[in-house]
């Protein structure tokens, strides 16, 4: 057998799915809101529970609870419920601590579209 190396250059257009990897790359949170029922899904699914394929996107706050976590030796993960959002996803956690259990979107620390979240700052009391 003959062992060879084959890079390609390939770029994927992100399609109807812009307006929500434009806003990962900023840190923000676009969802799309069901035209029938006003379902909201982040990350946003092409068509809602209730079958229609009409959306319009919203922008939501970023926010999102951790319900399970897990940890490797590739990082933390965790299966989140972002505010506002009817569904859930999956996420990368950056610099939470075992105890912290809500974070916000952040900008991915590379140029790749991601989920990515840390955790949220403390509101000040002054």
């Amino acid at each position: 057998m003959i062992s060879y190396e084959l890079t390609l250059p390939y770029s994927l257009a992100p399609g109807w799915l812009a307006p929500y990897v434009e806003g990962l790359q900023k840190g923000r949170a676009m969802g799309r809101s069901c035209t029938k029922c006003g379902t909201v899904s982040f990350p946003p699914q092409r068509r809602c529970q209730c079958g229609n394929p009409d959306a319009k996107w919203v922008r939501l706050s970023g926010k999102a609870s951790i319900e399970l976590r897990t940890d490797g030796s590739d990082g933390a993960f965790g299966l989140v419920q972002f505010e506002g959002a009817a569904n859930r996803a999956v996420t990368r956690l950056e610099g939470f601590s075992p105890d912290q259990s809500t974070g916000q979107l952040i900008v991915p620390p590379t140029d790749v579209p991601a989920l990515v979240l840390a955790p949220s700052k403390p509101r000040s009391t002054s």
